[in-house]
């Protein structure tokens, strides 16, 4: 069985992101805008630099959502929070991370919660009891078994009373400690879904076919000035935040109604992330859990 899942916290963390960018836009670039829509709205670009009253003046939510994306990819550091529904499940997440893989924050699913960081490569995961049975009885994605830093090996024993055996000593040995998943072969990518890796989360966040979005009303998104850009479908309402005052980040999305309702919010552009690593009492390397595992499964 798998004691510990390859992505043992859950796509949400990953996904979070996907959804703030395309929230009211789909596929494509910046630079996928047409030639023709770019040439009519240079004067625009133009009129911008001195009306900063509204910095988007006669462009597109295409255009502002391509601008956007490029400054959104282009910050050292940020800070994402979220909320919403996964597979019917509440989730929250808190995290930061920055360009280096400097990484710290939490989540919580229903009534599962734990905390993360991640520091010159190194992955500290703490949980509660219900989190780590929740990890221990998923047996997907097993594809790095073979690295020494990967997550446990798969023993091909389904019996239900080793699994609930094995569940049963990974509580217990992580009670109250962190796992220590040590650095090398892309172990925190591994780990967290790839969630602490800033340029790959940023990767996934792109321009849409903005056909359907249009303008909204101005906002406001803690404090800072803010375009909306929204898009109704049939199964609801995205509507995207962009920050109308100094780089033009996305801000924050929010979906209505559809299959994954939910909110996402970005802060702390280029604020550095400062990571507490856990006191070595306080921790429990991997291969201590692997070998542990391997005991209890009769391996």
């Amino acid at each position: 069985m798998t004691a510990i899942k390859r992505k043992f916290l859950m796509p949400a963390l990953v996904s979070a992101l996907t959804v703030a960018g395309t929230a009211s836009c789909a596929t494509g670039g910046a630079d996928h805008v047409a030639a023709g829509t770019a040439e009519k709205e240079a004067p625009a670009a133009a009129k911008r630099a001195t009306a900063p009253a509204d910095p988007f003046a006669g462009l597109t939510a295409a255009r502002i959502a391509g601008e956007a994306v490029t400054a959104t990819k282009g910050a050292p550091s940020l800070r994402l929070t979220a909320e919403g529904t996964d597979d019917g499940r509440r989730v929250k997440v808190d995290f930061s991370l920055d360009r280096s893989g400097t990484c710290t924050g939490g989540l919580r699913r229903d009534d599962s919660e734990a905390e993360f960081a991640v520091v010159k490569g190194v992955t500290y995961v703490k949980g509660d009891d219900e989190f780590w049975r929740s990890i221990s009885s998923g047996a997907d994605d097993v594809n790095a078994a073979n690295d020494e830093n990967g997550p446990i090996e798969q023993s091909g024993r389904t019996d239900q009373n080793a699994d609930t055996a094995v569940a049963d000593e990974l509580v217990q040995l992580l009670k109250g400690k962190w796992l220590k998943i040590p650095a090398g072969a892309g172990a925190s990518a591994r780990a967290l879904g790839g969630a602490c890796d800033l340029d790959a989360m940023l990767d996934g966040v792109h321009v849409a076919d903005a056909k359907g979005a249009t303008r909204g009303a101005a906002a406001e998104v803690e404090g800072r000035k803010a375009a909306t850009l929204v898009k109704r479908e049939a199964d609801g309402t995205r509507t995207t935040y962009v920050a109308a005052e100094g780089e033009p980040y996305l801000l924050k999305a929010v979906s209505e109604g559809g299959q994954a309702p939910g909110t996402v919010l970005l802060t702390d552009f280029g604020v550095p992330v400062k990571v507490a690593v856990p006191p070595g009492a306080e921790t429990v390397d991997l291969r201590d859990v692997r070998q542990s595992a391997s005991r209890t499964s009769g391996l």
